[in-house]
């Protein structure tokens, strides 16, 4: 059951979530760590490919590849006044190589889940099929091969296994989100979900806005989002923003995207080489001094040699993610989007998403698209 009094009756710092509220037993360690904001907002950041560890008892060994690289690693640094801006935020704890939770939960091969009694891969939006590029199955809820080729699952997984990764790690996270959207939606009569990503250097673009074009959330906060991400930073460094392409947004943008139910997604992608060297994988200074996560010993200055100038790439990145951090937090209910009054809103809605008619899948979203142009 979920209470409504630390959400709607207490003060921002205070709110929490507890494992009963996302499916878990009393007790159970959340796959996720969640940090509060310190003012209210209808904001709430997700970091879903962030996490690095494996869990200690799973049957299957840490597989021996670089987490890192496999990861949106360190994104979350890009967020450092996200609590102060009235942000509340989940970041993943374990790797996507374990569960991607930016996946829907039957995009799997038959191939890695023989006894899955209704697979359906996807080919990702920016995956072209053509004589040579065929459509791409590994790269789902289950991986077999990580980034470089290096295979890490070894045979097939059964769909036991399946659920019991679902049931301890992927729905307690998208529960988490649900019920932090539901608190927002009943205090402020509309909710607005902000997906945090990179994406690779060789990916042209700098930032990629993804609104799964236009159906996750209102044209108002889309302008709202594009306005942020290109306002002129310090320095005069010119960053390209694109709009849906290559990168439209996941299933997390497009299973809690329903702008026509007050719940609106935004997904960002950011060039990763803008913050981190993408060989050595270590943050650049300037990202790395800010925030409230510690400096890593690496990343410090030697003793007796002077800080480098500070680069105006990074910088110009700081200031346009955090733009969009504090345009989304201070969004006031878009016109078109609230079909409920809120004076009739529950204070908390156990289900915030109602189910579909029919199960959505990809080509088939929950959030209906908007024309482009």
């Amino acid at each position: 059951m979920i209470t409504a009094e630390p959400a709607l009756d207490g003060s921002a710092a205070a709110e929490t979530l507890e494992a009963g509220e996302v499916d878990l037993a009393p007790g159970d360690a959340l796959p996720f760590t969640f940090t509060p904001a310190a003012v209210w907002s209808p904001l709430v950041i997700s970091f879903p490919h962030v996490g690095l560890d494996w869990p200690a008892d799973d049957p299957r060994p840490r597989p021996a590849v670089n987490f890192a690289r496999n990861a949106d690693l360190e994104v979350d640094r890009l967020y450092p006044d996200a609590a102060a801006l009235g942000a509340a935020t989940v970041r993943a704890r374990y790797s996507r190589l374990l569960i991607d939770l930016n996946r829907a939960t039957d995009d799997v091969s038959a191939a890695l889940v023989p006894d899955h009694p209704a697979p359906r891969p996807r080919q990702p939006p920016w995956a072209v099929a053509g004589p040579r590029t065929p459509a791409v199955h590994n790269r789902g809820l289950i991986w077999r091969t990580a980034v470089g080729n290096v295979q890490i699952l070894a045979g097939s997984l059964s769909y036991a296994e399946l659920q019991l990764r679902l049931r301890r790690y992927y729905d307690p996270y998208h529960r988490a989100i649900e019920v932090l959207l539901a608190r927002r939606r009943a205090r402020f009569g509309f909710a607005v979900l902000l997906e945090a990503h990179s994406m690779p250097g060789s990916v042209p673009g700098d930032l990629v806005l993804g609104t799964f074009e236009g159906g996750a959330c209102s044209p108002e906060l889309e302008a709202r989002g594009l306005a942020a991400l290109s306002a002129p930073g310090p320095g005069g460094v010119t960053l390209s923003v694109r709009l849906n392409d290559p990168y439209r947004g996941g299933e997390l943008v497009r299973k809690f995207g329903r702008p026509e139910l007050g719940v609106h997604a935004l997904q960002l992608e950011v060039n990763r080489a803008l913050y981190m060297d993408e060989v050595s994988l270590m943050l650049r200074p300037e990202i790395a001094m800010r925030g409230p996560l510690e400096i890593r010993p690496e990343t410090e200055p030697r003793r007796g040699r002077a800080a480098p100038v500070p680069a105006p790439a990074p910088l110009a990145l700081l200031h346009r993610v955090k733009s969009l951090v504090t345009a989304l937090a201070a969004a006031s209910p878009p016109t078109a989007a609230i079909t409920t009054p809120q004076t009739s809103l529950p204070a908390v809605s156990p289900t915030l998403l109602p189910p579909p008619r029919t199960a959505a899948h990809f080509g088939e979203p929950l959030c209906r698209r908007r024309p482009r142009g």
